[in-house]
């Protein structure tokens, strides 16, 4: 790999574009800094030029994300690869990696067959199964989060406010819910039912809520029961303190584990990303309660002097899918991330994710966040996906349908458009599929309890969500 010259062998032009791209880099574009100090010799494209192509995962000197830092900082002796850590800071070189990464993504499934992923005769087929998506029902707006009932009929949360009631081929609304803030992406979200459910009838709602007539906001957390149609017994649960409310409209997180009497749900940092570090605020956290909103006593900051007593972890950035493996209990996280660094985190009491101190993003508009990926005592993510997927829902499977899908963890994704089948040995993820892609935003995954595997797709236009059902095809 080799660069272009040092900035003080350039003419006087160039040096000045050089100079401009490094003050953009701050706050600016990544592309900027590859096409001054890269694209010369490596193309602006990566395939290639003076110098060797980037994006073929060919290399010479090392594959790892540090090996790439290392060359770009250090340089390679006798070759035209001069050293840049004199011009370049940790977190530019850094970026570079992530773009290269990146890019090297983007032209690997570029280089796919047209029909890689489209379905032959209505039939997808996967490494494992193949499979026909059957529609079952759809809401008429966003659709974010569905949980089965005992009768096998569905609700459905839709995020403008709306909780569905699927039985029977029809659709009706529930009445009186928690009013909500549905403000950029906060709204209703995550709808489950209590393990008992049977007996007790409650139903739990993950949702933004608005203690101010709607200027601010933040997650909260509320049971009721659903009686003829309509939400009765309302119970809050979970409410942020309103000092944490922001008139921000991102990064609500929110999804709903209940394991041993216990509620595990994420908040996302709201767009403040340095809050998911400070144990005294609720922002950027998985919280745990009791399933009737008490604060259990052993939780790891109960008795930490000015920690918040319901923190479970910290230092994530927008957690939006949570579930418990069926056999060990783990309980699995799926965040997502910035311009690259989506990931999936194995969430232990009391330990630092790292957001936003250690990343394998950077910033949408490519400029740097931090030029460090690891740090002593933060947690790495189990995997992770550069470019971005834009992660939202994700859970094991359980069901019968499809055995060689069993406790498998199958995550959405919104922006590739991609269901992503994970195999996870022990704390490992060793083996990431897509399913199937190109059908819509996939916004969350749910093993039905008649084996199946439900999705809610959105198109863009219009965005309207509906719930498919994955069906077995020989």
């Amino acid at each position: 790999m080799k660069l272009n010259a040092p900035l003080l062998l350039l003419p006087l032009a160039t040096l000045a574009a050089s100079l401009d791209a490094q003050n953009r880099i701050g706050s600016g574009d990544v592309s900027e800094l590859f096409k001054t100090y890269c694209a010369t010799c490596h193309g602006e494209n990566l395939r290639g030029g003076q110098g060797s192509s980037l994006v073929d995962d060919v290399w010479a000197h090392g594959s790892s994300d540090a090996d790439l830092a290392r060359v770009i900082a250090e340089g390679i002796p006798d070759t035209e690869m001069i050293p840049w850590k004199h011009s370049l800071s940790d977190e530019q070189i850094r970026a570079l990696v992530i773009y290269i990464r990146e890019q090297g993504q983007i032209a690997a499934r570029a280089d796919l067959p047209e029909d890689a992923f489209k379905p032959k005769d209505g039939i997808f087929t996967s490494e494992k199964h193949s499979f026909t998506l059957e529609k079952v029902g759809e809401g008429d707006g966003i659709l974010w989060g569905m949980e089965f009932l005992p009768d096998n009929s569905l609700l459905v949360t839709q995020r403008d406010g709306t909780l569905w009631h699927f039985k029977d081929g029809k659709r009706t609304a529930i009445e009186g819910i928690p009013a909500v803030r549905a403000q950029g992406q906060g709204g209703l979200m995550e709808v489950r039912i209590h393990p008992d459910y049977g007996k007790n009838g409650w139903v739990y709602l993950g949702y933004s809520e608005s203690l101010d007539g709607g200027e601010t906001g933040n997650t909260a957390i509320a049971r009721g029961r659903i009686v003829d149609g309509a939400w009765t017994d309302h119970q809050q649960i979970y409410s942020a303190d309103p000092k944490f409310h922001t008139s921000r409209g991102h990064h609500f997180g929110t999804r709903i584990v209940f394991q041993d009497g216990y509620l595990f749900f994420g908040i996302g940092d709201r767009g403040q990303q340095d809050q998911a570090q400070d144990l005294d605020r609720p922002n950027g956290k998985i919280h745990r309660l009791h399933d009737d909103g008490r604060i259990p006593a052993d939780n790891p900051f109960a008795n930490t002097p000015g920690a918040l007593p319901t923190i479970w972890s910290y230092g994530h950035r927008n957690p939006q899918g949570l579930a418990a493996h069926p056999e060990t209990g783990q309980l699995w996280e799926v965040e997502h991330g910035p311009r690259g660094g989506d990931e999936v985190n194995l969430v232990q009491p009391g330990k630092n994710y790292g957001w936003p101190v250690i990343t394998y993003g950077m910033n949408y508009n490519g400029s740097p966040i931090t030029g460090i990926t690891a740090k002593e005592g933060m947690e790495q993510p189990k995997h992770y996906w550069t470019p971005s997927i834009a992660i939202c829902g994700s859970e094991f499977y359980t069901g019968d349908k499809f055995p060689a899908w069993k406790n498998n963890l199958f995550v959405s994704g919104m922006a590739s458009q991609e269901l992503h089948r994970l195999t996870i040995e022990g704390d490992k993820v060793v083996a990431d599929e897509i399913v199937f892609k190109d059908q819509g935003r996939i916004r969350d995954v749910y093993s039905g309890p008649d084996g199946y595997l439900y999705v809610l797709l959105t198109q863009q236009s219009p965005r309207v969500g509906a719930i498919y059902r994955l069906e077995p095809s020989s």
